[in-house]
């Protein structure tokens, strides 16, 4: 069996249009997963990974989070695109994009293919917002992949509760080291907690067909962390 996928709009809390791409698993109901993709955006690679959860039994939806400012999917390999896909970024409203998370979850829980419980997956830039989903959003889990950014939302990490899976990359020069041990120390109180450091590994390890792409370290990281999301599909509400 395969999933069922289109694109979509989901209602924000200001009265906009958040578009995304919506992942639906051959059986339901099931477990949501939220993505907050990187600066690309909602790209090819982003909804690769929403097709590969959606496989594994998540109802999966990849929002455009900068529709506010640059919407679409950015290239960085090319340069007029990767100076847009930056620029949104240091224009991202981090609190709107809170709300964001918080609409789409509430789509989300309205769908009848959803079983009522929720997860937020962050890659990249997407890292610190799942922190947030978790500490303040009610997310029933929290995964990262190479996820940035991470040292801001100490507070939100000492709040968590929730079973979480963060994979930083050992050779990531974005998120060095002393981050990851602010962000582990900041977790050590939740026993669901937990962080796996890829010795060598780069900046955007899980994403396919780009220059740092480590194929053994990308599966590891999403075996570890379905692991996590898996408890999901047994607690219904």
């Amino acid at each position: 069996m395969t999933s069922a996928t289109q694109d979509i709009t989901i209602p924000s809390a200001d009265g906009g249009a958040i578009p995304a791409y919506i992942a639906v698993p051959p059986v339901v109901p099931a477990p949501a997963l939220i993505i907050i993709a990187a600066v690309s955006g909602l790209d090819g690679v982003a909804r690769d990974w929403a097709d590969r959860y959606a496989a594994h039994g998540f109802l999966t939806v990849v929002p455009d989070f900068f529709w506010r400012t640059i919407p679409g999917p950015m290239r960085l390999d090319v340069p007029d695109e990767r100076a847009k896909a930056t620029e949104r970024n240091q224009k991202f409203d981090v609190e709107a994009g809170v709300r964001d998370i918080a609409a789409v979850r509430d789509y989300l829980h309205g769908l009848p293919e959803s079983n009522g419980k929720w997860a937020a997956a962050g890659y990249c830039f997407g890292g610190r917002y799942t922190l947030l989903a978790g500490a303040n959003l009610g997310a029933d889990a929290v995964i990262g992949f190479h996820p940035s950014k991470m040292g801001l939302e100490l507070e939100a990490a000492e709040k968590i509760t929730a079973p979480t899976s963060y994979h930083f990359g050992g050779a990531d020069e974005s998120v060095p080291m002393d981050v990851v041990y602010e962000v582990q120390d900041a977790l050590k109180g939740n026993p669901l907690a937990e962080t796996y450091v890829y010795p060598g590994i780069q900046l955007g390890f899980t994403a396919k067909g780009r220059a740092a792409y480590d194929e053994a370290a990308s599966e590891l990281a999403f075996e570890r962390a379905l692991h996590v999301l898996d408890k999901l599909k047994t607690a219904h509400v």
